[in-house]
């Protein structure tokens, strides 16, 4: 997957225009606090490895008009754990009323190996985008896939990628 996913998540950050036809939507949304839980399997070499749970806390302030600060925790079945913060994009879409959403997330972390792969390096950056919809309660239930590499700062780089079933709701304080 190398990199393309990261790419993605800069290439995402350009546009800022809000676009309104006769039975869609596009536009970036006002984001509260939110807290989400994500569940699913670790790929590696395209051979499923573990199960893994993950924990994000995306922050409703924007940097730069556009990126929200996120911290991120995930753990899988053996016992490999993941620490990051980085930055979550969303735009919102609607298609013949139906509110659906994309999002990107790009993060750095300390990635503790317990028994899983090898990724050749402590420092991994985990890249993602997910795809959902919005619940009229502002739940929000979406398929999440993410690549982690060292970015070839260790000497090999193999990589991992994971695929998860997300959901997400806003927090207020």
């Amino acid at each position: 997957m190398d990199g393309r996913l990261a790419v993605l998540f800069w290439l995402m950050s350009l546009p800022s225009a809000e676009v309104q036809g006769d039975k869609f939507s596009i536009h970036r949304p006002e984001l509260t606090d939110r807290l989400a839980v994500s569940m699913g399997t670790t790929l590696y070499q395209d051979e499923a490895k573990s199960f893994e749970t993950r924990l994000s806390y995306i922050y409703g302030e924007k940097l730069f008009d556009r990126l929200h600060p996120m911290i991120d925790l995930s753990v899988t079945s053996s016992g490999g754990t993941w620490i990051g913060a980085g930055f979550y994009q969303q735009i919102d879409f609607s298609i013949n009323d139906i509110d659906l959403f994309a999002g990107f997330s790009f993060a750095p972390g300390l990635y503790m190996r317990g028994d899983e792969v090898d990724l050749g390096y402590p420092l991994e950056f985990r890249s993602g985008v997910e795809l959902g919809w919005k619940a009229p309660n502002d739940w929000q239930f979406s398929v999440l896939y993410d690549h982690r590499s060292n970015a070839d700062l260790g000497k090999k780089n193999p990589g991992m990628e994971t695929l998860q079933f997300r959901i997400s709701k806003p927090i207020t304080w």
